[in-house]
């Protein structure tokens, strides 16, 4: 069991860029002690399918758990961070889950002693499971924070999560170098146009800009390399998507080049608390506040 965390002394820094999310619980299995119980690649929880085109329920969805996602990030940063301190010489990698109905989640903090500012980037085998804080929404509120113990073990799906942000962060600190992102993962089919492998099971990373104005993106990210030899290599950005230019939804209606509206504006719809007018390729459409997405009209 882990301890209560109950020293004022303890403190983390945040990463710009390495804030995460998903929603990887078992539906039967709620807010799991990632890497403990599930102890191989091979076993990862339900994967998601790539939302069809014009099934705007579903972008919905998305957006709707995006923004309980970083919900959960802002419960749990207020609570370790904002109470805390901060240590410059830490960097910290945090991983939220929201259980299926949406009422509760929690957030592991990953943690590397010592490495904010080190010429060598932080490696998987010095990274240790340092904080865990469960939430509930509707009122918000931190439920229980506990100290964890012990590395990020290898086979985990822990491990590759962690593996996956540090990649996706390496990534946007190329595409917009300064910006600060939440990145919220989950795990997602990919096609690959390969005969004798048709499909991946990718890490899609949504990245969101802490400021209100974007840039906003989508990443899918590799399975990790198979052999012992080779797990710990980063795998590959498969896929890349430009959802929101800096200063984007700031212009009524919003433009994307995307043929629908994509869940991270429905999230920054719900976190505007207003409605957004977005023209996507394949037309006009509406977002309302409460993230539902209507279709108001044909491309111009």
């Amino acid at each position: 069991m882990s301890s209560r965390l109950r020293s004022p002394l303890l403190r983390v820094l945040l990463s710009a860029v390495a804030v995460a999310a998903c929603d990887h619980e078992r539906k039967d299995e709620l807010l799991l002690d990632i890497g403990v119980r599930e102890n191989s690649v091979e076993r990862l929880p339900d994967a998601h399918v790539p939302i069809p085109r014009g099934d705007l329920a579903t972008i919905g969805e998305v957006g709707q758990w995006l923004f309980l996602a970083t919900r959960g990030l802002a419960l749990a940063h207020a609570q370790v961070v904002e109470r805390m301190g901060e240590v410059d010489r830490d960097l910290v990698l945090p991983l939220v889950d929201i259980d299926p109905a949406g009422t509760s989640g929690q957030v592991v903090f990953i943690r590397w002693p010592d490495a904010r500012g080190r010429a060598v980037p932080p490696t998987l085998d010095e990274a240790q499971r340092w904080v865990l804080v469960s939430l509930a929404f509707g009122p918000d509120r931190v439920l229980d924070v506990e100290l964890l113990e012990g590395g990020v073990l290898p086979g985990t799906v822990e491990r590759r999560r962690v593996q996956a942000q540090l990649v996706a962060a390496k990534t946007l600190q190329e595409r917009a170098g300064g910006a600060a992102f939440y990145t919220v993962d989950r795990f997602q089919t990919e096609p690959t146009g390969l005969k004798r492998k048709p499909q991946r099971l990718a890490t899609v990373i949504h990245a969101i800009a802490q400021g209100d104005q974007g840039p906003d993106f989508e990443l899918a990210i590799d399975e990790p390399r198979k052999g012992k030899q080779r797990r710990d290599e980063p795998p590959l950005v498969v896929r890349e998507l430009a959802i929101h230019a800096r200063g984007a939804l700031a212009v009524d209606p919003v433009v994307t080049t995307l043929p629908d509206p994509h869940p991270i504006t429905v999230m920054r719809a719900m976190q505007a608390a207003r409605a957004l007018h977005v023209r996507a390729a394949s037309g006009d459409y509406e977002i309302a506040a409460d993230g539902t997405v209507t279709r108001t009209g044909a491309s111009p």
